[in-house]
């Protein structure tokens, strides 16, 4: 069996080629799908924006007995599927910040690990760089350059309201380089027309010649096989038997829908934060799912997200909460809902994942590293703090050692960066600032 093109099915491949099994068409010549390494690694980032609340957030215990935070609790299903990294801060941003706008150097700095630069306007109110901008290549961009040409879409990036707000810096995370921020698909409807429409009707008069062509010719080789098998012996014929069995296999696909094996789910869009992100990040699983892409990112709102969570009976705006003093218990409370709203997110969309089989016996969440990313540490007080920022990992089985509340000591995000470069196959051994990098962190795989 040749390899697919995943390209191929975009093009308009035939009927054939869209019914091989998931992930088969992915693997490398002669491998098979138990073989290591056969499955090729995914990564996906999913940001959130103004920090969390440490006392709820922040696991107890050691590195495998540990105990996740009540704002965690959503993700207690997979457990041993995570990987909790407590001791990394954003060195770049406290040592070559670019800017004082606390929000501006958290979000240019979160993905990018370089001093943000001013633009023409220079410096506004609050001392926010108005058209400014991240210092450079985000880690997602970097990734997908690595990997350009092997999918349909070098990378994909999903936004949820991430947008409308004037200051530059805090609306985007992801960067092809300084000054070329990559804007992410905010309306779900828009995206599945881009990305998954062309997988559906598939059904054209000249697709269906193709596959009746295709039965016409696997017609005449059961009747000449059929033939062969009189005059042979009785191992011969059980290879044969076995042989027939897989042309029946391939006869039955061609029979099948197109569109069977991704299985895109219809067309759907929505306009409230909720059902909007679901529906992102469910497009992001059928991305990966199907091979389009092995980089995506979702941007939840924005950085200094004004988001108000109305759902669960707030009055006030993310921001303004994660400013109200921190002895006040009510806002404290109510960001901390937040946070176990988000870790709901987080869970569903590793959940789905989780659900995917991928033929070696595991599943797609294993072959794939989600990293949850901050630009802020703390969300109450009035705080803005690169220290300790709260990075989740979930998935990534087959290269990261999960089941884990690591602790590391001060340790810059472009060495985890890094780190996930090594597990896409990469050799760098620096990322972002290299004053700020000196190669993965040790002690994740």
């Amino acid at each position: 069996m040749k390899k697919l093109s995943r390209r191929a099915v975009l093009r308009g491949a035939s009927g054939a080629a869209i019914g091989l099994p998931f992930l088969e068409a992915m693997l490398r010549p002669g491998h098979t799908v138990a073989q290591a390494g056969s499955i090729p690694p995914r990564v996906v980032f999913f940001f959130t924006s103004c920090g969390v609340v440490p006392d709820t957030w922040w696991p107890s215990g050691g590195e495998t007995n540990f105990t996740l935070g009540s704002s965690l609790q959503p993700v207690s299903p997979f457990r041993e599927k995570l990987l909790i990294v407590d001791g990394i801060q954003m060195t770049s941003a406290m040592e070559r910040p670019g800017g004082s706008n606390g929000h501006d150097t958290g979000t240019g700095h979160c993905l990018v690990c370089r001093s943000i630069v001013p633009g023409p306007s220079g410096v506004g109110e609050f001392g926010h760089l108005w058209d400014g901008s991240a210092g450079g290549i985000s880690i997602d961009q970097h990734i997908a350059n690595h990997l350009d040409g092997t999918t349909p879409y070098r990378s994909l990036e999903f936004g949820v309201d991430a947008e409308g707000i004037r200051q530059a810096v805090p609306s985007r995370v992801s960067y092809r380089a300084a000054f070329e921020p990559v804007i992410p698909m905010h309306e779900p409807g828009n995206a599945f027309d881009r990305i998954l429409a062309p997988l559906q009707g598939m059904q054209d008069p000249a697709r269906l010649k193709e596959r009746r062509r295709r039965q016409l010719v696997l017609e005449a080789v059961r009747d000449d096989l059929g033939r062969v098998g009189a005059d042979l012996g009785a191992d011969d014929r059980r290879r044969l038997d076995a042989h027939v069995a897989s042309i029946e296999d391939i006869a039955t696909r061609l029979d099948a829908p197109i569109e069977a094996v991704c299985d895109p789910p219809g067309r759907a869009d929505a306009s409230d934060y909720p059902t909007k992100g679901r529906l992102q990040l469910d497009l992001i699983v059928e991305a990966l799912k199907c091979d389009l892409t092995r980089v995506a990112s979702i941007q939840w709102s924005t950085g200094q997200s004004g988001t108000r969570f109305n759902w669960l009976g707030h009055q006030d705006g993310h921001h303004s909460l994660s400013h109200r003093g921190i002895s006040d218990t009510n806002a404290k409370n109510q960001v901390s809902e937040i946070d176990l709203w988000y870790a709901q997110e987080f869970a569903h969309l590793i959940g789905r994942l989780d659900a995917v089989e991928t033929g070696d016996g595991k599943s797609l969440l294993d072959h794939t590293t989600v990293v949850w990313v901050n630009e802020q540490q703390q969300s109450i007080g009035n705080i803005h703090r690169a220290e300790r920022m709260p990075f989740v990992l979930a998935g990534g089985g087959e290269h990261f050692r999960t089941g884990r509340y690591l602790t590391v000591s001060d340790t810059p995000h472009g060495e985890l960066y890094v780190s996930l470069m090594h597990m896409m196959g990469m050799t760098e051994n620096t990322f972002g600032d290299p004053d700020f990098c000196s190669g993965p962190i040790t002690g994740l795989v």
